[in-house]
């Protein structure tokens, strides 16, 4: 059984699906999970300084992370695991260092499973957006259990 789960976190209504998911493993197996957010600065350049309710770009980013984060340890907590622990890392490259950032960590954590919602994104959305997950499954060696949102989460998360 796996005992040390990391869950890919973004916010997304996905991502805490695959959280739930995670959470049935870990409490059957006794494991445990560690939460792991890659911060993108990037994300936020496309506002002006002004907007930002932190002092830079990366600062905005973390702060994010922060409140992503504490949303899904506090979901995790309520689904019934005691352990939880969290990461944050911090990527301005894009998909691919964001992918190798969290397989990165996954191993050197010691994780027997990674776990990470997708979207589902087909056709030109996927061809723009690209698939996190699938980069993910390229990079990694290790179990992976990727948990697809339904039409309603991505809904959701568009909104």
């Amino acid at each position: 059984m796996y005992k040390n789960l990391v869950v890919a976190i973004d916010g997304s209504n996905t991502s805490l699906k695959a959280l739930r998911h995670a959470a049935q493993i870990a409490i059957a197996g006794q494991g445990k999970i560690t939460l792991v957010n890659i911060a993108n600065p990037t994300e936020y350049m496309a506002l002006a300084p002004e907007f930002l309710q932190e002092d830079g770009y990366e600062a905005t980013a973390l702060a994010q992370a922060e409140r992503v984060l504490d949303d899904a340890q506090e979901l995790a907590k309520s689904l019934g695991l005691s352990e939880v622990q969290r990461h944050i890392a911090i990527s301005i490259k894009g998909v691919r260092d964001m992918a190798q950032l969290l397989v990165d960590y996954s191993v050197d954590s010691g994780a027997d499973l990674l776990v990470l919602g997708t979207h589902g994104r087909t056709g030109l959305m996927h061809l723009l957006m690209g698939s996190f997950a699938e980069t993910v499954m390229r990079q990694t060696d290790l179990p992976l259990l990727v948990i697809r949102g339904s039409d309603e989460d991505v809904a959701t998360d568009d909104e």
